[in-house]
């Protein structure tokens, strides 16, 4: 009798879709759940269940819509980023260039991939994601400067730590804040940078440009 172990398969990656868009959503659900080393563990339509969903399912990636109805997904994405385990993060927009990466980094994402980018392009970012391979946006410089301009003196600090990939409570010993002041201040940034005339994303939801 041959006492040789068979070689088990390696599970598949588990992934969490969050877009409010049915027909997206649907969609994501089926290209994810088609490839044999991915798993999409659930998709959700908005961010109240999220964080309860990444307790409970434990991703390890997140495909994050960026227009959330209540909440938009740079935000929602800085907070998951400050759990103790967070996942990886995609944010996933129709609305994605040199200027949306600045946010993108100041709010944590690990990348940033186009609703209008092939599907292969998604798969090979979640892969990249969940093997830890770090993908942060391209930042250009004049946008950074220009993005500074639009934030308080006393944020420019903050700011220039969160692109740094600086954890918050590294940040908070660094200027004598609290985890919860720099989270605060994190999210009043990120809504300054979002602030302006927004238009239409995929599936008829809004976009803001920065």
């Amino acid at each position: 009798m041959d006492a040789t172990p068979r070689a088990t398969s390696p599970r598949p990656l588990r992934v969490l879709v969050v877009d409010d868009h049915p027909a997206l959503r649907a969609g994501l659900q089926g290209l994810i759940g088609g490839e044999p080393d991915l798993e999409c563990v659930e998709a959700l339509a908005g961010a109240e269940e999220l964080h309860d969903a990444v307790r409970s399912l434990r991703p390890s990636v997140l495909v994050l819509d960026y227009a959330l109805g209540r909440e938009d997904g740079l935000s929602a994405c800085f907070r998951l980023k400050q759990l103790a385990r967070p996942p990886g993060v995609i944010l996933y927009s129709a609305y994605v260039d040199d200027v949306f990466a600045v946010p993108a980094a100041m709010a944590q994402a690990d990348a940033i991939v186009s609703k209008t980018a092939p599907a292969a392009e998604l798969l090979a970012a979640i892969r990249r994601v969940a093997a830890g391979v770090e993908q942060p946006p391209a930042l250009d410089p004049e946008l950074m400067e220009a993005a500074s301009a639009r934030l308080l003196a006393e944020d420019l600090p903050i700011a220039g730590m969160l692109l740094g990939r600086t954890p918050v409570r590294d940040i908070g010993d660094v200027l004598g804040l609290t985890a919860g002041e720099v989270r605060a201040c994190a999210l009043r940034i990120i809504g300054r940078l979002q602030a302006g005339h927004r238009t239409p994303d995929a599936g008829g939801q809004a976009a803001a440009p920065i």
